[in-house]
């Protein structure tokens, strides 16, 4: 089973080894799958995760991110999964048409 080791330690290093950009989609045990952008948080049972969300990204308004101008513009989904839905993760050097927009970060 995937736990925080893995969210916090052994995925920064396979990212690191691969090659840019890479895609990491995880698939639950429910059914549900997600292209992830960023870590958040990885606890004792359970990650939270930034994610892409369906259709057309939501941004910031112009204001906020002119007086935030280290963050991103994109406003991204977020997703509390317990380590024990996981299915697994797969992580991929392989691109598709629009994956330049939606690339994989960390957040620390």
């Amino acid at each position: 089973m995937l736990d925080a080791n893995y969210f916090e330690t052994i995925l920064p290093d396979q990212v690191q080894a691969m090659e840019q950009p890479v895609r990491l989609t995880l698939h639950l045990t429910t059914g549900a799958e997600y292209l992830i952008h960023a870590v958040v948080a990885a606890h004792a049972t359970y990650v939270v995760l930034k994610v892409h969300g369906e259709g057309k990204p939501h941004k910031h308004t112009p204001r906020w991110q002119q007086a935030h101008p280290k963050d991103e513009a994109v406003i991204f989904d977020q997703v509390c999964a317990p380590y024990a839905v996981i299915a697994d993760a797969h992580l991929t050097a392989r691109t598709t048409k629009g994956d330049d927009t939606r690339k994989l970060g960390f957040v620390s």
